[in-house]
């Protein structure tokens, strides 16, 4: 085989600044505004920056293990995240408290909104099938 294009790296040359939330940034995710920053850390912690200003709004804690995703729901004031310590947590964003905790039998890969019902979640966890989750009233 012959390798007819080489492939350039191309990284940016100057950057806007660094947020720094004391902990190694495992994942991250912009409310749909885009005026919010959640970021889940190793230790996990979950920092929401204003964007704008680049100052931390709010540190969730919650989780004892890494953040392994986060997700907002539609109007911006809640956040849901997933961690290897086999937790969903439902945060309120303006106050930064756990508003339901969910266990599971295994680590947490991946939970989700639903974008058009923030009653729904999608959970996966590890070695498992998916589960759709709906909250009760």
């Amino acid at each position: 085989l012959e390798l007819l294009q080489t492939v350039d790296q191309s990284y940016p040359e100057h950057n806007d600044g660094i947020l720094d939330s004391g902990s190694e940034a495992l994942v991250c995710a912009f409310n749909k505004r885009g005026t919010m920053l959640a970021v889940g850390c190793n230790d996990g912690r979950i920092a929401v920056w204003e964007f704008m200003t680049r100052g931390i709004a709010r540190m969730c804690t919650g989780h004892i293990h890494p953040i392994t995703s986060l997700s907002w729901n539609r109007s911006g004031q809640k956040l849901l995240s997933s961690s290897t310590d086999w937790n969903v947590m439902m945060w309120d964003v303006a106050s930064g408290d756990c508003s339901f905790t969910f266990r599971f039998p295994a680590p947490i890969m991946k939970a989700q909104f639903n974008p058009r019902n923030s009653k729904m979640l999608l959970v996966c966890a590890m070695k498992n099938a998916p589960l759709l989750v709906t909250l009760d009233d």
